[in-house]
């Protein structure tokens, strides 16, 4: 099969040969490099995708997440008296939490690159056509009848993203989507979540956060390793399903830089052997 897809690889650079003229043979060999890298990433993410756009367990795991959720806004509305005083609300991610482009990532991956650059993911937000997970809509509406604020803690980019954002949160008809609401990343630097959190917390009540990635947690997970995030999640085992609440995304998030912080730039010969020592552990 690799050798297939080299053959595939060269006949596409030798027409960009003619096109473009003839490169250095050392340019030739890091565009054919990044190309097989791209199609070893896709390779790789291809059964996960197809269980996020086809599975019924995946569908199931979204609305279970959602109806734990609503049990936690309801149990903190039934005792009035073990809250601090505070208004009431929920924290939550966007993507992979409410919204999914899964679609957009499945397209990628099917015409050959797993690479899901910031260039590409601009491009992705721009279309504003990420879609509701199923029962997000229903369950944030719930939320919102019920009198909870509701705030969206999303590491998309304040700068470029945040209208488009808006235009496609609005058009699914959202709750809540406005700039108290909708925090964004505003510094490249500072995707650390904790700092809105508790900016959050300093005027309400949080019944329940919810995410696909341990970052969307206020845990302290940031730049810690496999082991040190494994016992991070064990200490606060009591607390999942009540107080967290994470959704199913086996595509990106930090899982990845876990496992190593240069799985996005090693050979494909370095990533086959990753892929096999890791497996293995």
């Amino acid at each position: 099969m690799m050798k297939a897809w080299k053959k595939w690889l060269l006949a596409g650079c030798a027409a960009m040969i003619c096109l473009t003229g003839t490169p250095t043979e050392a340019a030739m060999s890091e565009e054919v490099q990044a190309r097989i890298s791209a199609r070893q990433l896709a390779n790789s993410e291809i059964a996960s995708l197809l269980w996020m756009r086809t599975a019924a367990e995946y569908r199931a795991l979204c609305y279970q997440g959602y109806n734990m959720a609503l049990s936690a806004v309801d149990r903190a509305l039934a005792n009035p008296s073990e809250r601090n005083g505070k208004p009431l609300a929920i924290v939550l991610d966007c993507d992979e939490t409410v919204v999914t482009s899964a679609r957009a990532m499945a397209a990628s991956v099917a015409d050959g690159d797993g690479r899901f650059t910031s260039s590409w993911w601009r491009k992705t937000v721009h279309k504003a056509c990420a879609e509701a997970m199923p029962g997000a809509a229903e369950f944030l509406a719930e939320v919102n009848r019920r009198g909870v604020a509701i705030f969206y803690v999303t590491n998309r980019y304040s700068a470029v993203n945040y209208d488009a954002t808006v235009e496609n949160l609005k058009a699914l008809q959202f709750p809540n989507v406005d700039r108290e609401h909708l925090l964004m990343m505003e510094d490249t630097k500072a995707s650390d979540k904790q700092p809105r959190f508790d900016r959050i917390a300093e005027q309400y009540d949080v019944v329940v956060y919810m995410g696909d990635n341990v970052g969307d947690l206020p845990l302290g997970t940031k730049g810690k390793n496999l082991a040190e995030r494994d016992a991070i999640i064990d200490a606060a085992k009591d607390e999942f399903g009540t107080l967290y609440v994470v959704f199913p995304n086996p595509v990106y998030g930090s899982w990845v830089s876990a496992l190593s912080k240069a799985y996005m730039t090693m050979t494909p010969e370095e990533r086959t052997e990753f892929f096999r020592e890791a497996l293995l552990k």
